[in-house]
């Protein structure tokens, strides 16, 4: 009962009025169940699983789960190098299928044994990390910034490399220049559309919405991709394809229709890895490192969490992005193709 009774210290109450809180019973009110939750995790509480103390760091979405993209494969692989050097392990958890209604979150990790969570998120549970932060619990966001002083989080920074990529495009000549994001909206793609607007409006290209597709970020969805721009009256003669599954699938798919990259089509992709390499011809890609930014999201929390009771610094880190320019881009086309939807080719088109 020791760490109960540290916690009634903290909080200015009873051992039974902490105990009640710790186990979610409704009958402590709002105000001294905040009081009681921010003492246990300014003092490290972890629930007791049996007769030990677990020693697990977690991994939670807040939105939907993308556990098969490129990006999280190679960022679990950073988080599971990170946790090889420690004593804890790793719990991945779902708060949107466990949590109990009358929990917080705090009562809810607690409950699971956890004493800190990597949080992956979308543009439209971006609250949910908020209110986390706001229980005190140790948290840290991968692949998302915040504005709010009390966040934790490190991501890649792709706008100004976003931008470059664009700007690339630009100098070979290029002016309808499309851009695919994923459907599920979250900073890293509002990032890199703000960097491809920034290129063209610098460039006195008119911004055109009908260039910005948004798909599913599945290798299929780059094929369904291809078909779709290069069937339409006026497709464009470049892509910036901002998810690795969906350029690998639209290179493939445009191999397949027997049009030529970069002769016909450019492509810049994006790589959170090594894909470039792995594709005919070498991709040109805006590149991050997502094992590395898993490795130093683990690194962090587990400081965090060994710190123990008092007041912590937010941790934020930005991750660098590169542009590597190979063999997938080349000059603007004389006459753009066109493809019907049969997969013959129609009579060029004028730009």
């Amino acid at each position: 009962m020791s760490n109960v009774r540290a916690i009634a210290k903290e909080a200015g109450v009873s051992i039974a009025t902490v105990s009640r809180v710790l186990n979610s019973h409704a009958s402590v009110g709002p105000e001294v169940r905040s009081k009681v939750l921010k003492a246990a995790n300014r003092l490290g509480y972890v629930s007791a699983v049996g007769k030990r103390s677990t020693a697990y760091l977690a991994f939670a979405y807040t939105g939907p789960a993308s556990l098969n993209s490129p990006f999280d494969a190679r960022l679990l692989a950073g988080i599971y190098e990170a946790m090889e050097e420690t004593d804890y392990n790793l719990a991945v958890i779902n708060p949107q299928r466990d949590k109990e209604p009358s929990e917080s979150y705090s009562q809810f990790f607690m409950r699971k044994g956890v004493r800190g969570v990597i949080l992956r998120t979308t543009a439209g549970t971006r609250h949910i990390c908020q209110t986390i932060a706001d229980e005190g619990f140790p948290a840290i966001v991968v692949a998302s910034r915040f504005d709010q002083p009390d966040m934790s989080y490190v991501y890649g920074d792709s706008l100004p490399c976003s931008k470059q990529a664009v700007e690339h495009l630009i100098s070979l000549g290029h002016k309808r220049i499309g851009i695919t994001l994923s459907l599920i909206e979250d900073s890293d793609h509002a990032d890199r559309l703000e960097g491809y607007r920034q290129a063209l409006s610098e460039a006195k290209i008119e911004y055109d919405p009908r260039l910005v597709f948004r798909m599913p970020a599945q290798r299929p969805d780059g094929a369904q991709l291809v078909k779709r721009i290069l069937s339409s009256g006026q497709p464009p003669t470049a892509l910036f394809i901002t998810d690795p599954a969906v350029v690998i699938g639209a290179v493939n798919e445009a191999h397949r229709l027997g049009v030529s990259i970069p002769d016909e089509l450019s492509i810049i992709g994006f790589d959170d890895g090594d894909d470039r390499h792995n594709v005919l011809p070498n991709l040109t890609a805006v590149c991050q490192d997502a094992s590395q930014i898993g490795y130093e999201a683990f690194s962090a929390l587990k400081r965090r969490v060994e710190a123990g009771a008092g007041e912590h610094a937010p941790f934020r880190q930005a991750m660098p992005t590169w542009l590597e320019v190979h063999d997938t881009t080349g000059p603007v086309p004389g006459r753009p193709i066109r493809i019907l939807p049969d997969g013959t080719r129609a009579e060029p088109v004028s730009r």
